[in-house]
């Protein structure tokens, strides 16, 4: 028994005439009626009553109706799936993010615009630090990454980085800390004998080990009087007055009660950027194209809006 098996009767059943049917499949009605024979015999069930000009379903003829709709729409559908997959329409994009890329304008905006033109398309989303990220594209179990390597970081040949944004860092503190009191920059320097709530030394994301730096460069090295991992936390521990930290400026998405951001003064380089990152020795697919033509797209837009800002903010 043959798909087409299955075209046929539906369309005998559907026209109850022989001839009516033969025409609009576009075949003769002689072969028509020995397929239609045919499947009666395999089935081993007569489908139809035919009288003399009338053609008519028998309980097993509607019965078997019913289920031949059924197969003939899910083949239809595996047909529509299948050359959408090979569009790249449908699937799966692996994505995996630092921590603070979920709080960036790209970021929120680049998902819904890619949910909207690849609604079939599931973007299995991962949080993870730098480091896990690089590895996971080298063993091929991510697709795409946003990271923030340290300033200066070598990556492997075959990953193509493209920076999507140009984050600079800033300082938080506690609103009622007298650096917070005048409203203007923080100098580095003024933070020597502060206590600061940090992640770990050498620990995970690069603005962290940015941070080290800059302070070392400064001649100092933080004190830290809390550990934390996740920004959010961190804030959290600056809104209980215990201490002061430096994050990139995009973090000021977390709205937390009594902390306020400060411009950073430093000699050094206070600009922590984050890139989207891929294999490039691997073959591209649509899914991933689209999404890193969304970001790029997003990545101007934002920016051109934040040159906008500052613009406007001078005049």
């Amino acid at each position: 028994m043959e798909l087409r098996h299955f075209r046929y009767f539906v369309a005998v059943a559907e026209e109850l005439s022989f001839t009516k049917a033969a025409r609009r499949l576009h075949i003769s009605q002689p072969p028509l009626s020995q397929h239609i024979q045919d499947l009666e015999r395999e089935l081993g069930a007569v489908l139809f009553d035919r009288n003399r000009g009338h053609v008519s379903l028998t309980e097993a003829g509607s019965l078997f109706l019913a289920e031949a709709r059924i197969v003939l729409g899910q083949a239809a559908h595996a047909v529509d799936v299948a050359k959408r997959a090979g569009r790249g329409e449908v699937g799966v994009l692996r994505v995996g993010f630092t921590a603070t890329a979920p709080f960036t304008r790209q970021f929120s905006r680049v998902v819904q615009a890619y949910r909207r033109q690849l609604p079939h398309v599931r973007l299995a989303l991962k949080f993870s630090t730098t480091e896990p990220i690089l590895e996971a594209l080298r063993m091929s179990e991510l697709d795409i990454g946003l990271i923030r390597p340290p300033t200066g970081a070598v990556l492997p040949d075959n990953i193509t980085r493209i920076p999507v944004l140009r984050d600079r860092l800033m300082v938080a503190l506690h609103a009622s800390h007298p650096l917070a009191q005048s409203g203007g920059p923080v100098a580095i320097l003024d933070l020597a004998d502060e206590p600061f709530v940090l992640r770990p030394d050498g620990v995970g994301a690069g603005f962290y080990e940015q941070v080290y730096t800059l302070c070392n460069d400064a001649g100092f090295t933080p004190h830290v009087e809390q550990e934390a991992n996740e920004a959010a936390t961190i804030l959290g521990l600056i809104a209980a007055g215990l201490g002061v930290t430096i994050l990139p400026a995009s973090l000021q998405a977390i709205a937390v009660n009594d902390v306020v951001w400060r411009e950073l003064v430093t000699s050094g380089d206070t600009i922590s950027v984050l890139y989207l990152v891929f294999r490039s020795d691997e073959g591209n697919t649509f899914q991933r194209s689209c999404f890193v033509e969304l970001m790029q797209e997003f990545s101007e837009t934002c920016q051109d809006a934040a040159r906008r800002q500052t613009i406007e903010a001078k005049v």
